[in-house]
């Protein structure tokens, strides 16, 4: 017996119960997943790197914070500080939301900032990691998702234009 029970809000395929087994899981949010998509789930994947991005922004600001501690823009240093954690609860949120699992890695990027001689030099790489965090929310707005992920995600990149335009006074 299979019997069609919805459509997954990833691929759009139709999830059927077949035998009495749902071949697809039921997201918080009361939308369906399938299999496929649950265990191979690129949007999961987008939200991840956005995470391991978002917390190595966090320690590229602490760091800029303790390297250049009278520099002028600490309020600010310490504003998209703020922003990149929030949006490191919002992602956490979101992947669970999603169905998916939450990664515990952290992004290289701080590495990259911490190679760099001058501030103005890792502030224009922020600025570049920042755009790249936009970029990469376009591209995970095409999927389906939750609309509290979706409401989220537009935040953050709204988020993270403001603070490319408040950088960018400095560079």
């Amino acid at each position: 017996m299979r019997d069609l029970i919805g459509t997954c809000i990833r691929c759009q395929k139709d999830i059927y119960c077949t035998d009495g087994f749902f071949n697809g899981i039921t997201l918080e949010s009361g939308n369906n997943l399938c299999l496929v998509c649950k265990d191979q789930d690129p949007f999961v994947e987008i939200l991840n790197r956005l995470l391991e991005a978002e917390k190595s922004g966090v320690a590229v600001l602490d760091d800029l914070l303790k390297t250049y501690p009278s520099s002028g823009l600490e309020d600010s240093f310490v504003q998209v500080k703020e922003d990149e954690s929030w949006s490191c609860q919002g992602l956490i949120h979101s992947i669970q939301r999603e169905g998916g699992t939450v990664s515990k890695e952290i992004g290289d990027f701080i590495e990259k900032v911490r190679a760099l001689p001058s501030l103005k030099e890792k502030l224009a790489l922020l600025n570049k990691g920042q755009a790249w965090v936009a970029r990469k929310i376009d591209e995970a707005i095409s999927y389906g998702m939750d609309t509290r992920t979706r409401t989220f995600l537009l935040e953050m990149k709204k988020r993270h234009e403001q603070n490319i335009d408040k950088m960018e006074q400095h560079i």
